[in-house]
């Protein structure tokens, strides 16, 4: 799935407090909010994402550049303003898209964006909902059991509470199948007109959201938005691979009789369990993309390792795992926004057990542990190598070493 943002509006509303900057770049507590938004968007593991930017396009680029935490980030770019509809079409003509996720750059809402993707896959539009106290703010939704029915236009006169349209879609290319002017809206020329044949199915989203496009809601966002989304992160995490960390690398282990649990390693993680951190796996798993064992076989040993780690008083609170890799079979023959060196996993657990990442550690015997390691924020890394064996190289960014000697089974730090 491909994530379409909207990131070239000029924010006139905003211009009193954010001048220097595309609107969506604005300020967030010292973070942009497009930056904020896309972190969120990254748990979907898209195939990328496409930036349809206009004003100060340059300033988004320059940022984000080709690619965010390991997911790539490409550019519509329009030499004049399109309109919503005119951007959308644009960016399915220039990447040849079939569907996408298509947000606006400007707002942000806490949802189940796998679930409204998923359920709606068979879907040609699709619509996230809101419920607001001043729908006539926005202009209002009318409901039919699970479709949209009507909408209504903007009211300023009356404040009443009811849905409104969160600016987030489900999008298909047939949408675009008509003749269409280069600039449209996609609201007033697409989504309306169509609403009496299509009846799009719609999501209700209940959690938080907030449009930074005024500056009200912009000190809003700057006071709460970053608290909204991080939490009050209080618990810390000692990460692990698994294999030559946990058990012994032999390659593609993935059967309980092959396992061997590496020396110390349940002294090493017991001492952490006791000083209050959290044991959590991170490892990716390719053996499955390649066809060498099923995610089957993957579980069952998961199920014996987590057993065995129980029986020494250090339990596993999770474990993450990633079956993709570019050259695997169908269907994990793709990146991964999940698979080390990209953070995935570690950001997924943080945001899983509220975990405080600075204050947490990782353990991985290759270099992509530490660099996921590194690109997520966590304060410790360690790297083990060993001499019979090396993954990678002796140089490494890891804050320390363990040298392990594998013959004689002694773990020197």
């Amino acid at each position: 799935m491909n994530i379409v943002i909207l990131a070239g509006g000029f924010g006139t509303r905003l211009q009193s407090v954010v001048r220097d900057v595309p609107k969506p770049m604005a300020d967030i507590a010292g973070t942009p909010f497009l930056e904020l938004l896309l972190r969120e968007l990254s748990f979907l593991d898209p195939e990328r994402f496409v930036l349809c930017v206009s004003y100060k396009k340059d300033i988004i680029k320059d940022y984000f550049k080709d690619s965010f935490l390991g997911i790539p980030v490409v550019y519509s770019e329009e030499n004049e303003p399109l309109g919503t509809g005119g951007a959308i079409k644009q960016a399915f003509d220039l990447f040849n898209l079939n569907d996408a996720l298509v947000l606006n750059g400007d707002s942000y809402i806490q949802a189940n964006y796998a679930r409204f993707l998923e359920q709606n896959k068979n879907e040609k539009l699709a619509v996230m909902l809101k419920r607001v106290d001043d729908a006539n703010r926005y202009g209002r939704v009318e409901i039919e059991n699970s479709r949209i029915v009507d909408f209504k236009e903007k009211n300023t006169t009356i404040s009443q509470p009811g849905l409104i349209n969160a600016g987030i879609y489900k999008v298909t290319k047939d949408l675009f199948t008509r003749s269409l002017p280069n600039k449209f809206s996609f609201e007033q020329d697409i989504l309306e007109p169509m609403i009496p044949q299509l009846k799009p199915r719609f999501m209700l989203a209940d959690d938080y959201f907030i449009d930074i496009g005024i500056p009200t809601s912009y000190a809003q966002a700057q006071k709460e938005l970053k608290s909204v989304i991080y939490g009050n992160a209080t618990n810390r995490a000692l990460f692990l691979d698994r294999d030559g960390v946990i058990s012994e690398d032999i390659g593609y282990l993935h059967k309980i009789q092959d396992c061997q649990f590496m020396p110390g390693i349940f002294d090493f993680c017991r001492q952490y369990k006791n000083n209050g951190y959290k044991l959590i796996i991170v490892t990716n798993q390719a053996g499955i993309a390649k066809g060498k064992f099923s995610e089957q076989d993957y579980k069952l040993l998961t199920d014996f390792i987590h057993s065995q780690f129980k029986k020494q008083y250090c339990e596993i609170t999770a474990e993450y795992y990633c079956p993709y890799h570019i050259d695997g079979l169908p269907p994990y023959n793709r990146n991964s926004f999940y698979r080390k060196p990209n953070p995935g996993m570690i950001l997924r657990a943080a945001k899983d057990y509220n975990i405080n990442l600075p204050e947490s550690a990782l353990i991985g015997d290759n270099e992509t542990d530490i660099l996921a390691a590194k690109s997520a924020g966590v304060g410790n890394t360690i790297r083990i190598i060993n001499e019979q064996n090396m993954r990678g190289t002796k140089t490494t960014v890891a804050d320390n070493i363990i040298k392990i000697i594998q013959k004689q089974k002694i773990i020197h730090k």
